[in-house]
């Protein structure tokens, strides 16, 4: 993807370089056009050193090769202008181009996104609300500001911005006004008030398929145990046991059930309190139940379910799967070796099974292998 990003004047600039290093780490190309008073807080050669491209500004525009606000606007697969100060917005909802950031805004025909940094007063202006409508806008946060005040009007976070961006290039109509709930992390069933049971799973995969599924234009709900960094578009709920995974999953009603979440397989019959090794002695005897298997539970709803299963026992860890798959009534299932990449890896190899298919997804990231299975879920 051919990202460009317009940086104007304001303190929030040197976030941008976190936005532009999260492009960057994903293989995309980057270039930047500043401001004049964009460079009194961030230098070009910052912008330069990270992209390894030439940044654009009043100074060097060059009309005998690209180095120009037409031809960068036309390179642009998406424009992101962040952080986009209050003059800025207002200008360019009313199509005043008098600088070269602006300029590039008017001739970019790709989809532009505007990332706010302002003053509480400045941001709540109705001039500036107004404007707000004309334009897409990366709506800003709250919070203690550079000029001493609380309030909106912080940039948003480059990992929202970056989110954001990638659905704005990448979103399939398929997804749009779908429901799709994805859980992660593992479940933890308790002991007492203090301890729990638990297991290894680091809910990396379920974050790289919520993730996904937004940028993909879904509606999604990330139901976990574990804490996530995302988009505030997408909904998170908390949980600890198997019983609130799935009484989310059912208040959240979704058209897709992407079941990533490890749950334990039994739990302690919980006893109030703390329980005191005065009382316990040398050893502690822990009585088990059987704990509440969700895609079972949930096997006569009406709305798609893909599970997820790890496997150690590579001889039968398929039909393990597929037993998984008939017995629980899902539309497909996940299998993952655990004897490839344990719980915690950043990468994964994942078999997406169906009733008629088997499908390979060659080791790769996990975000690579959530892209992956966000298509084949399109199809089952």
């Amino acid at each position: 993807m051919r990202v460009l990003i317009g940086v104007t004047g304001s303190i929030a600039a040197y976030k941008t370089c976190e936005l532009v290093r999260l492009f960057i780490k994903r293989g995309d190309e980057v270039r930047v056009v500043m401001s004049e008073a964009a460079t009194k807080f961030v230098t070009p050669l910052t912008f330069e050193a990270l992209t390894r491209n030439k940044v654009l500004i009043e100074k060097n525009e060059d009309w005998s090769n690209e180095l120009n606000h037409i031809d960068y606007a036309k390179w642009a697969d998406i424009y992101i202008i962040a952080p986009a100060t209050a003059n800025t917005v207002n200008k360019a909802a009313n199509g005043i181009a008098d600088n070269l950031l602006l300029q590039t805004y008017l001739a970019c025909p790709a989809p532009v996104l505007f990332a706010p940094a302002a003053n509480t007063n400045m941001y709540l202006h109705p001039t500036t609300q107004e404007s707000f409508k004309k334009l897409n806008i990366i709506e800003a946060n709250a919070g203690l500001l550079a000029c001493g005040d609380e309030g909106i009007g912080k940039m948003a976070e480059p990992e929202e911005i970056f989110l954001k961006a990638l659905r704005e290039v990448y979103k399939d109509e398929f997804w749009q006004n779908k429901k799709v709930t994805v859980t992660a992390g593992g479940s933890i069933e308790k002991i007492d008030d203090v301890r729990f049971i638990s297991n290894f799973s680091s809910g990396k995969m379920g974050e790289a398929l919520a993730k996904a599924f937004y940028i993909k234009g879904a509606d999604v709900t990330l139901i976990s145990s574990k804490e996530h960094n995302l988009t505030k578009d997408i909904k998170q709920i908390n949980v600890k046991s198997a019983d609130e995974y799935l009484k989310a999953i059912l208040e959240d009603n979704p058209d897709f059930l992407i079941m990533a979440a490890a749950i334990a397989d039994f739990k302690p019959k919980y006893i109030p309190g703390k329980l005191k090794k005065e009382q316990i002695g040398e050893k502690l005897m822990l009585e088990l139940e059987k704990n509440t298997d969700i895609l079972e539970a949930l096997k006569d709803k009406n709305f798609k379910k893909i599970g997820f299963k790890a496997e150690r026992d590579e001889n039968n860890a398929l039909k393990y799967a597929k037993n998984a798959l008939k017995k629980k009534n899902l539309d497909a299932i996940c299998l993952n070796l655990l004897t490839k990449n344990d719980f915690g890896s950043d990468e994964n190899e994942v078999i997406f099974i169906t009733k008629d298919k088997e499908i390979l997804i060659p080791q790769d990231s996990k975000e690579n292998i959530a892209y992956r299975i966000v298509d084949l879920v399109k199809f089952v």
